[in-house]
């Protein structure tokens, strides 16, 4: 009957919109908190647009931040990013059902400056769902606040100290891996690699490139 039809065809919209909306709310890696200075996202399709308080980052942005600016996001697993001045940061995948099912999954590429991470429960039991990858070192978590800096050639900071990655950790225990083979890096402590043809190092921490608080 038409009723029927009707009925159906209502039905078949409300099904996809409900499935447009939970596609899009799985794509919101997170909320920004706070933004001080000129910071942009870049959409997967290329578009670009200043960052406000309150803006979702969605799985694909790229978040890119002007040399004196900063940005903080919360994470939607309940983990914190807080993005460096000159940093270009992407959230390539981020996936979080509210619970660690094996699914979850946190991966940023780190393209130039820094960032540090307070991670939330992706990555807590299943390791190998959360990574940073950098053009220098891949670099892999155990529940931990730690700080990632990927130095490029012709940045401030390469006049300071040497282009690679570095990476501080606070609490917890990151791993850093690259063609030559992984290290771990504990509390206090900083993993360098200059580059994924070379073993990263355990060194002291370089306070040129991260300021050392208790």
């Amino acid at each position: 009957t038409m009723k029927t039809n009707k009925f159906l065809a209502c039905l078949g919209v409300s099904v996809a919109c409900f499935m447009a909306a939970s596609s899009a709310y799985a794509a919101v890696a997170g909320h920004v908190q706070f933004v001080n200075g000129e910071v942009q996202i870049t959409n997967p399709a290329g578009q670009t647009r200043m960052v406000q308080k309150g803006d979702a980052i969605n799985e694909g942005d790229t978040l890119t931040s002007a040399q004196k600016a900063s940005a903080q996001i919360k994470m939607q697993d309940g983990g914190f990013v807080a993005v460096r001045p000159d940093t270009q940061l992407k959230f390539d995948q981020f996936v979080f059902a509210g619970k660690e099912d094996g699914s979850e999954k946190s991966f940023f590429s780190l393209f130039k400056g820094g960032f540090r991470a307070v991670t939330g429960l992706i990555g807590r039991i299943n390791k190998q769902n959360y990574k940073i990858t950098t053009p220098a070192a891949t670099i892999g978590i155990r529940g931990t606040d730690h700080e990632t800096f990927l130095i490029t050639p012709g940045s401030p900071l390469a006049q300071i100290a040497p282009t690679g990655a570095y990476n501080k950790v606070n609490t917890g225990e990151t791993s850093m891996t690259t063609d030559k083979g992984t290290i771990f890096v504990q509390p206090n402590q900083m993993g360098f690699a200059g580059g994924m043809n070379q073993m990263p190092q355990v060194q002291p921490i370089n306070t040129n490139v991260f300021t050392v608080a208790e």
